[in-house]
């Protein structure tokens, strides 16, 4: 019999786009990103209960979760390129 192999992903990638994880000061940066994006960020279920919730397209729910892990992901680098006094 032949195995299948499973192509390895790195975790970065896979929790980046898979699962979403708030790290410790998130909840500060939360609150700088517009009500639609924290919003989408803190809600839970899959996209289709989203998109139920919300009375939008699957699509917007996905595009929404982009470009809020985006801004999210660009605060926190913002936060870590600042030096603190």
């Amino acid at each position: 019999m032949e195995q299948l192999h499973q192509v390895e992903r790195p975790q970065k990638r896979v929790q980046k786009y898979l699962h979403f994880r708030l790290q410790p000061g998130d909840m500060e940066l939360l609150d700088q990103l517009p009500a639609e994006q924290r919003d989408i960020l803190l809600s839970e279920g899959s996209y289709q209960e989203r998109a139920a919730k919300l009375n939008v397209a699957i699509g917007t729910v996905r595009s929404r979760l982009h470009r809020a892990r985006a801004a999210l992901e660009m605060l926190r680098e913002k936060r870590t390129a600042t030096p603190l006094n």
